[in-house]
């Protein structure tokens, strides 16, 4: 854990897990599925994970898990998303371009081919992180579920869902 120091005082970052999942379904059908597998109550946030960026802006739909036995609270976050550019710019024609155009975004670059991301806001010696794992590997959308490594990737704010 590593400690940051703002204006003299000392935060300390909250350990979390982090599972990447292949699959092709929809984030509601993502969140459903892994609702009726596991025995969970995912729940859409009214806000999604918006990314304001220079070009465009994106939004990531997120769902929320208290998990009361375990005392934590889990997000489903899809990793890709569609995201409308912020200016149009007109293409030198006879007519203007008044359709913005959509551009496919990812929210953690350093794993584009992740579909969805589960954040577990615990440490890893607290948490059935296998158990898990093997549920979600039982969903048959699921194509894979695998550990990430919180440590790769560059811009953690993104999983900042509160």
């Amino acid at each position: 854990m590593g400690a940051h120091s703002i204006l003299e005082w000392d935060m300390e970052e909250e350990p979390f897990l982090l599972l990447g999942i292949h699959s092709t379904a929809e984030p509601y059908r993502m969140a459903f599925l892994i609702n009726k597998y596991l025995n969970v109550s995912f729940k859409r946030e009214v806000r999604d994970q918006d990314i304001n960026l220079q070009e465009y802006i994106a939004h990531f739909p997120v769902y929320r898990h208290e998990d009361l036995v375990n005392n934590v609270t889990v997000f489903l976050v899809a990793n890709h998303s569609k995201a409308m550019h912020k200016s149009i710019a007109s293409s030198g024609g006879l007519f203007l371009d008044t359709e913005p155009a959509e551009v496919k975004t990812t929210l953690i670059k350093e794993h584009r081919k992740v579909d969805y991301l589960i954040k577990i806001e615990k440490d890893v010696a607290h948490y059935p992180l296998q158990k898990m794992r093997n549920q979600l590997n039982e969903i048959p959308q699921v194509i894979s579920v695998y550990p990430i490594d919180s440590l790769s990737i560059r811009n953690t704010d993104y999983l900042i869902f509160e």
